[in-house]
């Protein structure tokens, strides 16, 4: 089994721990969480969103959760400090659900693993 490495990024610490709970349900490993008041102005974070037409379900052919990219200036941007943060190694199969998990509860990831 392979498993891809991921990290998250929370506004608050219940935030981060729902989605360990809900990241438990998966095949992963050393799920930890971990406070970086620092993490933010590092890395660059970007919301995930839905991308294709298919919402309805992981796992049917679309919906895959991607990077959401802004392309409209007029758009306000989230800038509250997301500085708890979710990490683990997650089973490949399970990756697309922990990254829907990650979006459901408004969790950030770093831009360039998912462009990586």
């Amino acid at each position: 089994m392979m498993y891809k490495a991921i990290q998250a990024f929370f506004k608050t610490e219940d935030d981060a721990e729902t989605v360990k709970a809900e990241l438990n349900k998966l095949k992963t490993n050393d799920i930890r969480i971990d406070h970086l008041p620092d993490a933010a102005q590092t890395l660059l974070l970007t919301p995930l969103a839905y991308s294709g037409n298919n919402t309805s379900g992981m796992g049917t052919g679309g919906g895959f959760v991607a990077a959401f990219t802004r392309t409209d200036n007029g758009e306000t941007v989230d800038n509250t400090s997301r500085e708890h943060t979710v990490e683990c190694e997650v089973e490949e199969n399970d990756y697309p659900e922990a990254l829907k998990i990650i979006m459901d509860n408004d969790g950030y990831v770093d831009k360039d693993v998912l462009e990586g």
